[in-house]
């Protein structure tokens, strides 16, 4: 997701120079969270994909793990 495939549109290229920019904080938590939620909303993204990034969405998303820790 952070190096372009899926999923695509200049939001998620911005989204994605942040990242590569700032890997941390609140603005690349919002940016990994909407490449990750864009990724799952893609449906030609592969099912065995999408059952990696449900877990982690969800892990992010109480504070369990760290944008850094995901980049």
């Amino acid at each position: 997701m952070v190096s372009g495939r899926i999923p695509h549109g200049a939001d998620f290229d911005a989204c994605r120079a942040l990242l590569r920019a700032e890997p941390s904080g609140e603005a690349a938590f919002t940016a990994l969270a909407m490449l990750l939620e864009g990724a799952l909303a893609d449906p030609t993204l592969d099912i065995g994909d999408t059952q990696v990034l449900v877990p982690l969405v969800k892990e992010l998303a109480r504070g369990s793990v760290r944008v850094e820790e995901l980049l």
